[in-house]
């Protein structure tokens, strides 16, 4: 086993005294296992080993005594050991605990600056996971199961012991003299993976005692029916993507079949349960919000949406909705830096140029005749006013932005240069009456990315 995992390792990884490792371990069978072969590939090697313990905090006293076994164990093995608790009152679900632990694994690469985070799912753990994504209606995609090698933002997720089964890890467990820690929830068949396990692949084998293996190819084999899918479609995405959004029209006209395998990868790829029935709840949700102007949010998790207007669809975070509370003192000509994001200057211009920018630039020639100095950049507030080029009257800023299409969660992110409660530009939306130059412009105003 410590060669198969070495070499799986080393295909993703350079091995050496300078690397590190992050290794999930929970201290069961699976995690023991892979702990102990990475400690004895430590000895070879001198890297640095880290085991990340995530107390989920549901079964209380017998929580915490796993989590001190798994310490005692990293203590008398020289091992780093490093482990969090979920506030209480976390809720006890499958999918919350997942995205839990791999926020915590995230974390701790982090802060090790680790190569790699390796997780211990076995090759029982990939056929459990391939049966249940059948029974809740996955698509194609989802038959692959559990991957060799995933992404977690910007570190790699390495599952070396994926080729070996549950009764592997034991023999290897009880051969090396581990003592790993029994979960008693692992027995509570509440859970759908653990009712798989304990109640449906027994009856199962039954009819067939080699099904762990048959998913197995059943994955192979949609891995490369899926591998000829993801290169026709290629060249559909160029189609109907802008970056990282879709333009959501282009989309709604895509056959049926498209449509699904389209969102089913953009929810994989975000790191979304990918079921039959999110991938409809979603294609439905577009089409019936595809004429919104200002668009519309579906919840996907605590803290993501997909976003949908008539234009774009995208998912969108909560990093989105945070709001920039900075703000600068504007008081003569110059350049001025806007929250360590921003530069924007304020310089004398002497010509008329050729071609004034459009509203959504980030550049425009003004004058300041009619306001002065003494301006601020900031945010949106409430109560802010603006008079829009070529209007007479004034209108809430708010208002502005919704005549111009712009998203909620886009709102707090624009900057904007003001007099008091009144503002001049909303820089990349459209600039107010009040700045008009009625012949050569005097300033011309640039907003730079930092």
């Amino acid at each position: 086993m410590k060669e198969t995992v070495r070499n799986i390792i080393k295909k993703y990884v350079n091995i050496s005294c300078e690397t590190t490792f992050i290794v999930g371990f929970s201290g069961g069978w699976d995690s023991m296992c892979l702990l102990d072969i990475m400690n004895k590939l430590s000895k070879e090697y001198g890297f640095l080993l880290v085991a990340a313990h995530l107390n989920h905090n549901w079964r209380g006293k017998e929580s915490e005594a796993e989590k001190e076994r798994c310490l005692a164990f990293c203590e008398d093995n020289d091992i780093t050991f490093i482990s969090d608790t979920l506030a209480e009152g976390t809720k006890a679900s499958e999918l919350v605990a997942r995205e839990m632990r791999y926020d915590f694994f995230k974390r701790c690469a982090e802060e090790f600056e680790a190569d790699a985070i390796l997780t211990a799912h076995t090759k029982s753990d990939n056929a459990e996971t391939i049966l249940y994504r059948i029974i809740k209606g996955t698509g194609l995609n989802g038959l692959e199961g559990i991957k060799e090698l995933r992404d977690l933002s910007g570190f790699k997720v390495i599952r070396p012991i994926l080729n070996f089964s549950r009764k592997d890890i034991e023999e290897y467990c009880i051969k090396n003299e581990l003592y790993p820690n029994n979960d008693s929830s692992n027995a509570n068949t509440k859970y759908a993976r653990n009712n798989i396990r304990h109640n449906i692949m027994p009856a199962i084998k039954l009819i067939n005692p080699n099904i762990e293996n048959s998913l197995i190819t059943l994955a192979d084999i949609a891995a490369g029916n899926n591998k000829v899918i993801n290169e026709l479609m290629e060249n559909i995405e160029k189609q109907i993507t802008v970056g990282n959004k879709w333009l959501t029209q282009n989309f709604l006209i895509l056959n049926s079949a498209i449509k699904q395998h389209f969102v089913y990868k953009l929810l994989i790829k975000n790191d979304f349960e990918a079921s039959f029935g999110k991938i409809q709840e979603i294609i439905t949700f577009i089409s019936e919000n595809q004429n919104s102007k200002t668009g519309k949010t579906l919840s996907l998790t605590n803290d993501k949406w997909l976003f949908v207007s008539s234009k774009y669809t995208y998912f969108v975070d909560s990093e989105h909705y945070k709001k920039i509370e900075d703000e600068v003192k504007v008081s003569c000509i110059g350049t001025y830096n806007f929250a360590n994001l921003y530069n924007l200057s304020i310089e004398k211009n002497t010509e008329k140029p050729e071609k004034y920018p459009k509203a959504h630039e980030h550049t425009a020639y003004v004058s300041l005749d009619k306001t002065g100095f003494n301006l601020t950049i900031r945010t949106r507030r409430n109560g802010d006013i603006i008079q829009p080029f070529g209007m007479q009257g004034k209108m809430k800023l708010k208002k502005y932005f919704i005549n111009k299409n712009i998203p909620e969660h886009d709102r707090d992110k624009i900057v904007l240069l003001c007099k008091d409660n009144e503002v001049l530009w909303a820089i990349g939306v459209g600039l107010s009456e009040k700045l008009r130059a009625e012949a050569t412009p005097e300033y011309k105003l640039k907003l730079e990315a930092l």
